[in-house]
């Protein structure tokens, strides 16, 4: 933790986040971090009995990540998996099950968010580089950035239209995911190699909007049927 803190603490973007810029000190973050868990446990022991046995996993995904930069550029795909864990946690811990639909949202999480945190090291190469961190950025350089965000978003959409096919969804699921198909079109159009002037819009506006715009096409999908 301490070094994640003093390179943090080096950098711009992070210098004014609670630790690094001194507003918490580590004993808090870890007393917060114990009760959190605690409350996660208790959470967890309220859901089926499956998930009792699975909650180590999200647990030991998340305190990895911080520090899978320091060893390898997939860092971004490991996020990725994390996150595609929250569909699969909640499908399992609702119906006790995990059928390939439910992979198949989870994969299309994992690389939505893969691909846009692709996106996100563009911010950090220069740090990256100095501080002898990795990331896809270092490692592949701008257009492997582009390229691979690129394949991540179709298999997104992918993934969504073969859970669609999968459950028992309806016409307005189908818009949204034509909908997502385009944002992620739009977010691309936004950045180029050599022109990241609109990054900001491209990560943390578009993402946003495709989030809460697919949210709003299932929500209405589920209470017209």
């Amino acid at each position: 933790m301490r070094r994640n803190v003093a390179i943090d603490s080096k950098h711009t973007r992070t210098a004014s986040r609670e630790l690094p810029s001194g507003l918490l000190t580590r004993a808090q973050v870890a007393l917060f971090c114990v009760a959190s868990f605690l409350v996660f446990l208790v959470a967890v022991f309220q859901l089926d009995d499956v998930v009792r046995w699975l909650w180590p996993i999200p647990v030991v995904g998340f305190v990895v990540y911080p520090y899978l930069k320091r060893v390898t550029w997939g860092a971004h795909l490991w996020l990725g998996a994390v996150d595609g864990l929250a569909p699969m946690g909640g499908w399992v811990a609702i119906r006790g099950d995990l059928p390939w639909q439910a992979w198949a949202l989870g994969g299309a999480v994992a690389a939505w968010v893969a691909g846009f945190d692709l996106f996100y090291s563009l911010f950090d190469v220069e740090v990256d580089r100095r501080e002898g961190l990795h990331s896809w950025a270092t490692r592949w350089g701008e257009r492997g950035v582009f390229r691979g965000a690129r394949v991540l978003h179709v298999l997104t959409v992918w993934l969504l239209a073969a859970a669609g096919a999968g459950l028992q969804v309806g016409w307005l699921y189908w818009v949204g995911v034509g909908v997502v198909a385009f944002l992620l079109s739009y977010e691309h159009s936004l950045v180029r190699p050599g022109d990241l002037r609109r990054l900001d819009a491209a990560f943390f506006t578009m993402n946003g909007v495709i989030s809460v715009t697919f949210f709003g096409f299932v929500l209405a999908d589920v209470l017209v049927q």
